[in-house]
C-alpha cells in the first residue's frame, strides 16, 4: 500500500512515437479558432454557404482532432479522474463521431466539386487543403488508439527475449495463477479488442495487467499479432487450452497432468451437457487422487482388500484411505457422497437416470474435493476419525 493516496502520472509515455503524433494531431486541431481568425480576411467575402462550410469543417476539426482527443490524452497520462465506464464509453463514442464528421466531410466534398460557384471559397486550394486535413486527421487519431488505452505491443513482446536470458523458472506445478486465468478469459471475450482489454472492469490495475500480459506472451499463451485492426492480443493453443480448465485448479498443487486432463474433459463434457461423459470424467479423478494418495502412504499401499489398487474402485478406493487415514471426515463425506451419486450412471429400470442436475453436482463435488486434497502444499495427516467411523478394518466396497 505504499503508493495509496499518490497519484501516479504517466508522463513517460510522452516519449512513445505515438504520443508525439497524437499531440501534434490535438496541437492542429485546438489552433483551428486562430486560424479561422487569422484568414478571416479571406473568406469574409464568400458566400453564406461558403462560410458555413468553413465554419462547420473548422468546428468538426476543432472538437475531433483537438479536443476529444485532447481529453483522451489527458486521461492517458492520468491528468484527470474517469472511472473506467466513463473512460470505457468515451472510447467508444469518438469512432463514431468521427465516421459522421467524415460522411459531412464527403458530402462537403462532393458539393465542392458539383457546384463550386455557389459553395467553394475565394481561394480553391485553401478549400481543398481544408479537406484534406478534415478527412486526414480522425483516422491519425484512431490509428493511435493502442496509445490511449496504454497497449506498447513492442513491450509485450519484448518479454519473449527477457525470459530467454532469464535464469530456469523454479520447479513448479504452473507460472499462472487466478488472475492470469482471469487475464485469459477477459483475451477471449473482448474478441482481440485491445481497448476492450485495456479498460476493463476487472478491478485490476493497468500496469499489473501489462506484467501480466507480458507473461503470458513470454509463456506463450497468448500472441501480439498485427493484421487489419492493427495490434491485437490473441489466444494461442495453449491459451485455449487453459481455458477448459476450471479457475480452482490454480491454486491447487499437483504435477499431474493427466488428472488436469480429466479435470478439463469433464469441464468440457459439463458444457456440452453431456452428462455420462461428467461421470466418467469425475470418477477417474477421483479414484486418482485417492490412488496418489495411497501411493505417497509410508509403506505404500499397493492392493485394496485381494484387488490391485489400479483395479479397485472408487468406493474401495475411499474406504482403504479412510482405513489408513489419509483422509478426514470432510473429505471422506464428499467421496462418499460422489460415489453415490456415481452409482446413477447404471440406473435400474424403475430408477431415474443420470441427468444435467447429477452431472453437475457430481463436478462441484470432484472440485470440492480436489480443492480439500490439492490445495494444501504438504498434507501431515489427515483429520483423525471418530472411534468406531470407519476404523481399521477392511475398506469397504463400492
Amino acid at each position: 500500500m505504499a503508493n495509496a493516496g499518490r497519484k501516479h502520472l504517466e508522463l513517460g509515455t510522452l516519449r512513445d512515437r505515438r504520443a508525439v503524433i497524437l499531440l501534434a494531431v490535438v496541437a492542429l486541431g485546438l489552433s483551428t479558432p486562430v486560424v479561422a481568425r487569422l484568414t478571416f480576411p479571406g473568406w469574409v467575402e464568400a458566400s453564406e454557404l461558403a462560410q458555413v462550410r468553413l465554419l462547420v469543417r473548422l468546428g468538426g476539426l476543432f472538437v475531433f482532432a483537438g479536443a476529444y482527443p485532447g481529453l483522451l490524452v489527458l486521461v492517458r497520462l492520468g491528468l484527470t479522474e474517469v472511472s473506467v465506464y466513463q473512460h470505457r464509453a468515451a472510447l467508444r463514442v469518438y469512432p463514431v463521431f468521427c465516421s459522421l464528421f467524415q460522411v459531412l466531410v464527403a458530402l462537403d466534398g462532393f458539393l465542392l466539386v458539383a457546384w463550386p460557384e455557389r459553395f467553394a471559397l475565394p481561394s480553391l486550394w485553401a478549400d481543398l487543403l481544408l479537406a484534406v486535413v478534415g478527412v486526414g486527421l480522425p483516422p491519425l487519431v484512431l490509428h493511435q488508439q493502442s496509445w490511449l488505452v496504454g497497449f506498447d505491443p513492442r513491450v509485450v513482446l519484448s518479454a519473449r527475449s527477457e525470459l530467454g536470458e532469464a535464469l530456469p523458472l523454479p520447479s513448479t506445478r504452473t507460472p499462472l495463477d487466478t488472475l492470469d486465468y482471469r487475464v485469459l478469459q477477459l483475451v477471449a471475450q473482448s474478441g482481440s479488442d485491445v481497448a476492450a482489454v485495456m479498460v476493463n472492469d476487472m478491478a485490476i490495475g493497468a500496469r499489473d495487467l501489462t506484467l501480466r500480459l507480458r507473461k503470458l506472451v513470454a509463456l506463450g499463451y497468448l500472441d501480439v499479432v498485427d493484421e487489419q485492426h492493427g495490434a491485437q492480443l490473441t489466444l494461442t493453443s495453449l491459451g485455449t487450452d487453459t481455458l477448459a480448465l476450471p479457475v480452482s485448479l490454480f491454486t491447487w498443487r499437483t504435477d499431474d497432468l493427466e488428472l488436469l486432463q480429466e479435470l478439463a474433459s469433464a469441464r468440457l463434457a459439463l458444457e456440452e451437457r453431456q452428462s455420462q461423459k461428467v461421470v466418467v470424467a469425475c470418477a477417474r479423478c477421483c479414484e486418482r487422487m485417492l490412488r496418489g494418495l495411497l501411493a505417497a502412504h509410508e509403506p505404500p499401499v499397493t492392493s485394496v482388500g485381494n484387488k490391485d489398487v489400479g483395479r479397485a474402485t472408487l468406493g474401495e478406493l475411499v474406504g482403504a484411505c479412510r482405513q489408513y487415514r489419509l483422509i478426514g471426515r470432510f473429505e471422506d463425506n464428499i467421496f462418499s457422497a460422489l460415489n453415490e451419486r456415481r452409482k446413477k450412471i447404471h440406473a435400474l429400470q424403475d430408477e431415474r437416470p443420470i441427468d444435467d442436475q447429477d452431472a453437475f453436482i457430481l463436478y462441484t463435488l470432484t472440485e470440492i474435493a480436489a480443492r480439500a486434497l490439492l490445495s494444501q502444499p504438504q498434507r501431515a495427516g489427515a483429520q483423525p476419525l471418530a472411534v468406531g467411523e470407519g476404523g481399521q478394518g477392511e475398506p469397504a466396497g463400492s
